[in-house]
């Protein structure tokens, strides 16, 4: 069915493909033809299913779809294929058979295409039959369309046959006369040519003769002499396979003394006559010998044993024949870009092999008005690459056919390979060059060359390194000064970055050791997070990391560590009881007759009472909890964080409305983010009473005011910004910290039974548990200190229970740092880089960072600030600026950061295992002319 609407309709004018418009864009355009390529950015734009412009200042219309694959990518025309397996049906039972065509038998609806699409084939040739001296004509189709008969690229492409061995085991032809008699019995099978390269050129002369108006005895076929006359009056090319030096010799001296224009197909040693074959002008298709997906061939020992070669299609090439490449008969076409790579091992030059499978093919198949460059006036079909078309590492990443997308990589696991001329793992040690594998969120291997998996987004860059670690910094508090108590969950407050968030990231900071503004006697709790990570699940990295307390009295010095001492001391009397209670347990056996305690007579007596009670009160008891929550909405605290979902004309999609108030009295102070009004966090100060609120604040785009009121536990009302009017309705998120929080999950009592004679835990005291995770070097302690006598004191009493503690501030440190070297995990000093020595002038200066690096005291950046974080770079480059290490300020940055917060098993480094935080960059890292090109948290983009 699908031959006849194709026999009545193709001479029909191929229609033009959706009335849409497409501009593809890459880094690395690929024209092919005249060997035009664009680098830096260039555009392909399709319009109704054409070509309308190629290059770097194509003007896009506003109505068309751009799609922007990145400054990695690459763009080459969808790959011809010269060859394929498709419409395989079987052959003739006579020797010729140039009536039969390819296009009869091919299935447009087969999912077999898609394979192929995925290898960057759009268009290919269908063989009619394979083992006949002519198995008749040859097609070539696209692989992808809604349209059957723009697939059709050439009805009939070449007259399809074969020289070589495959057309020489052509049975006998036997026709039973009709009707049989006793005179002319069943009839006799008939012998058909050939059986020997000689006789195949003997049946072609024959054959030819037929077709220009010989003879016709009937020795093949009725037909085939009226049909070989029509297809040799239209010149179409006969296409033989010949594979031997004497094969092509053969067969290209036939075509020349017939004068028919050939293609030779297969050619595995024509580069042995490629000289002869360029001054026949002769075409030939060069099936590389590639076997993929088996084990190793035994290709023979003998001296005549033909082994695979690869250097055919270079020889070819440089002799001046046209000549395609194409994978062999039992190969899918999808293998055709490797096949091209393998060629590259016999000397064919890149240019010259993406040419192969792409103009040069169209060429010879004759479909180059429509395919095989990109072109304005031909079809839209682009190939896109993670890189250079005949890298081996690169892959496809998409294939559009006709302006339309076809095919695209995608995956539960998208992976992402940094190509980098220097890599810089984060701990001294770098690589030139070096690439990083990102898969499911971490690093997967690390090398110079790692793998690429099909569909791999591919980045490039001079240089790459680690994400950086604000070491203590203020981002994701919103301004709250509050200090939250040292078993709260700072991990609670985060939620997935904003655009602040983001562009801190792009600066190079991907993990931020939240803490605090102010200062605790029992220590704060810090968090090690990512703020511009896309999944809270991954955004946490470690809660707490550390424990922030201050030793310094400056009100009396002689008080000073009076509050660390003391908090040592629960913590060590806390952790004993643990250690022995785990002691204990390890050593107890319990009994197999060992009943279950009874609880005691009081507690069976108030749990039965409280069964009795609950049964005839429910429904007083719903009363009461409705009166309940009526009351507790009438009485709603404003303290806290405030969330709705807004639409802000011209958006159409709803944006994240935030309000963090803090009332004291009838003022209110607080913040608003919301990207749309504001680049930045809006402070926001006014009134409330009544349940109506005030509030009036100016952000990057002016002053705004929102005028709100309690409603049912809710704030209800409008904000006013300039001509724009948001209507917004805000839920209460809580009431903690004025800062977003997520619910944690209750712990629940345990129903088991106590079992007689097992130890008791001393119990779960969560104001000491990270005191005593900070005992067993889970959680490090950060100690605000500065004189050298504190310090002292300070390292000699962590020293006393086996804790190195992070020093802060220090700023004396320099004077006993022989004495705590080894004794402390590193010190965050302030932003005095430089010291000037109390009895020296302004000669006497030195670099506080480089003294204490280079006595083997561990150091690391901060930024004390919150979208401030952004700037860590440039702390550290100025560090570097007035003689600090530039190799030991990137530690500072990363691995040393890391080691110091105890974050090392995850950031800080580049390794197999760690977090996809990588940084790529247009230079040396710490170098003032380098910038961050791309930023990756958790092995996604951050844009």
């Amino acid at each position: 069915m699908i031959s006849l609407f194709l026999l009545a309709s193709l001479s029909a004018p191929v229609p033009a493909v959706g009335g849409k418009t497409v501009a593809l864009k890459a880094g690395t355009v690929h024209a092919v033809a005249e060997g035009r390529s664009w680098t830096g950015g260039a555009t392909v734009l399709v319009r109704d299913g054409k070509i309308v412009a190629v290059g770097k200042d194509v003007v896009i219309p506003g109505n068309a779809e751009v799609v922007d694959y990145g400054p990695d990518a690459v763009l080459a025309p969808g790959f011809v294929s010269a060859n394929s397996n498709y419409a395989p049906f079987a052959a003739s039972s006579r020797t010729a058979a140039p009536a039969v065509r390819a296009l009869d038998n091919v299935d447009f609806f087969s999912t077999m295409y898609a394979a192929d699409l995925m290898g960057g084939v759009t268009s290919a040739y269908v063989p009619p039959a394979r083992g006949r001296l002519i198995g008749g004509q040859g097609a070539v189709i696209k692989l992808a369309g809604d349209d059957d008969r723009r697939r059709v690229l050439a009805e009939s492409s070449a007259l399809h046959g074969a020289i070589s061995d495959e057309a020489r085991q052509t049975p006998g032809y036997w026709e039973i006369p009709v009707p049989a008699t006793a005179q002319t019995g069943l009839g006799v099978e008939q012998q058909q040519l050939p059986h020997s390269l000689m006789g195949a050129i003997v049946a072609l002369d024959e054959l030819v003769a037929l077709g220009r108006g010989g003879k016709d005895v009937g020795e093949y076929g009725p037909q085939t002499a009226g049909e070989l006359t029509a297809l040799m009056r239209r010149n179409l090319p006969w296409r033989i396979d010949a594979e031997s030096a004497e094969e092509v010799r053969a067969i290209s001296e036939w075509a020349k003394k017939e004068r028919v224009p050939l293609i030779i197909e297969g050619a595995s040693e024509a580069g042995a006559v490629a000289a002869s074959l360029a001054a026949d002008s002769a075409s030939v298709i060069v099936e590389v010998p590639i076997l993929p997906n088996s084990s190793g061939r035994d290709l023979g020992r003998g001296e005549d044993d033909t082994w695979p070669r690869f250097d055919t299609a270079s020889k070819l090439v440089e002799a001046g024949v046209r000549t395609a490449i194409a994978t062999p008969d039992f190969v899918r076409p999808r293998e055709l870009r490797y096949a091209a790579c393998m060629s590259l091992r016999g000397g064919l030059s890149g240019e010259a092999g993406l040419r192969a499978i792409t103009l040069s093919a169209a060429e010879i198949l004759g479909v180059a008005d429509r395919v095989g460059s990109l072109e304005a006036g031909k079809d839209g079909d682009v190939v896109v690459l993670n890189g250079d078309p005949l890298s081996i590492t690169t892959s496809v990443v998409a294939t559009w056919v006709d302006g339309e997308l076809a095919w695209r990589a995608t995956g539960k696991s998208h992976a992402v390979v940094i190509e980098a001329g220097e890599l810089y793992l984060g701990d001294g040690k770098y690589m030139r060059p070096g690439q990083v594998l990102l898969q499911d969120g971490v690093i997967a291997e690390v090398g110079e060359r790692v793998a690429h998996p099909l569909g791999a987004t591919v980045v490039r860059g001079a240089a790459a390194m680690p994400g950086m670690i604000d070491a203590l910094g203020f981002l994701g508090l919103e301004g709250s000064s509050r200090v939250p108590a040292t078993d709260f969950k700072l991990g609670r407050i985060v939620s997935p970055g904003d655009s602040v968030d983001r562009k801190v990231a792009k600066a190079g900071v991907t993990t931020v050791a939240m803490a605090p503004r102010g200062q605790s006697n029992t220590g704060a709790p810090i968090l090690a997070y990512k703020p511009a990570g896309a999944k809270l699940d991954r955004m946490v990295v470690e809660d707490p990391c550390a424990l922030r307390i201050v030793w310094t009295d400056r009100n009396n010095r002689t008080e000073s560590g009076k509050n660390v001492r003391q908090a040592l001391e629960k913590a060590v009397e806390y952790d004993k009881k643990w250690k022995a209670y785990d002691e204990a347990l390890a050593k107890w056996t319990p009994s197999k007759d060992a009943p279950a305690e009874e609880p005691k007579a009081d507690e069976k007596k108030a749990e039965g009472s409280e069964e009795k009670k609950d049964e005839p009160k429910k429904d007083d008891e719903k009363k009461d909890k409705d009166k309940k929550d009526k009351k507790k909405a009438e009485d709603e605290p404003l303290v806290g964080v405030w969330n709705s979902h807004v639409t802000i004309s011209p958006f159409a999609e709803k944006h994240c409305l935030t309000l963090r108030l803090e009332p004291m009295g009838s003022t209110v102070f607080g913040s608003l983010r919301c990207d749309p009004l504001s680049a930045f966090l809006v402070p926001l100060y006014g009134t409330y009473a009544e349940k109506k609120l005030s509030l009036a604040g100016y952000g990057s785009r002016g002053k705004l005011t929102i005028d709100a009121e309690m409603k049912e536990a809710k704030l209800v009302g409008k904000l006013t910004l300039g001509s724009t009017v948001v209507e917004f309705e805000a839920g209460h998120t809580t009431q903690e910290l004025p800062v977003a929080a997520r619910a944690e999950r209750r712990r629940t009592k345990s129903d088991e039974p106590e079992i007689k004679g097992k130890p008791k835990s001393p119990g779960v005291d969560e104001k000491l548990e990270p005191w005593r995770k900070a005992l067993n070097g889970e959680v490090m302690i950060v100690v605000d200190v500065d004189r050298d006598d504190e310090i002292l004191a300070c390292v000699d009493a962590f020293a006393a229970v086996g804790v190195k503690p992070v020093l802060y501030g220090a700023d004396e440190l320099w004077r006993v740092v022989e004495k705590v070297r080894g004794r402390i995990a590193g010190a965050l000093l302030s932003s005095q880089i430089q010291r000037q020595d109390p009895d020296g002038g302004l000669e006497s200066l030195s670099n506080r960072y480089l003294e204490l690096v280079s006595k083997g005291v561990r150091i690391a950046f901060h930024s004390e600030a919150e979208e401030g974080a952004a700037e860590l770079p440039i702390l550290a480059l100025y560090a570097v600026s007035v003689g600090f290490s530039p190799d030991a300020a990137l530690r500072a940055l990363t691995s040393d950061a890391a080691d110091m917060l105890g974050l090392s098993a995850r950031v800080g480094r580049i390794a197999p295992g760690m977090d996809g935080d990588v940084l790529v960059l247009d230079g040396k890292p710490l170098d003032p002319g380098t910038s961050v090109l791309r930023a990756f948290v958790a092995g996604e983009e951050v844009r």
